[in-house]
């Protein structure tokens, strides 16, 4: 078993993202599906939804889900489905992902630290020569 990754995002956001992920790792290593979020969904029916797909995904080791934006609807839902089995970051990114998916035998809390180091470590300020 394995912790299971749900990326709850903004309409098609997740899905290209894990489409990305998808051919730079090849074969997914763990449990990962989206939940696509459009700007006039209801909220009660996308908890819901967001219920189900954790009932699905959880193996016994937990879920991560990984939102777009802090304080928006996808983030919000997620939020409510946080637990103890259940972790929720937000400002989810490639390199977030493709460090969460390089390590899918981790825990669920060393998962959420390496999710985390992986999006800070993905930022980088490329200077020009002159500069």
């Amino acid at each position: 078993m394995s912790v299971a990754v749900l990326l709850i995002t903004h309409d098609k956001i997740g899905q290209a993202m894990l489409d990305t992920a998808g051919k730079i790792i090849g074969q997914m290593p763990l449990t990962i599906t989206r939940m696509g979020v459009g700007m006039n969904a209801r909220l009660e029916e996308t908890l819901d939804k967001a219920h189900q797909q954790i009932d699905q995904l959880d193996e016994g080791d937990g879920v991560l889900i990984l939102t777009d934006l802090f304080g928006a609807t996808p983030s919000n839902i997620a939020r409510q489905l946080q637990s103890s089995h259940i972790a929720v970051i937000t400002g989810l990114n490639l390199p977030m992902l493709i460090r969460v998916l390089n390590y899918p035998r981790l825990s669920l809390p060393e998962m959420v630290e390496k999710a985390v180091s992986g999006a800070h470590d993905g930022i980088i300020v490329i200077q020009s020569a002159g500069d």
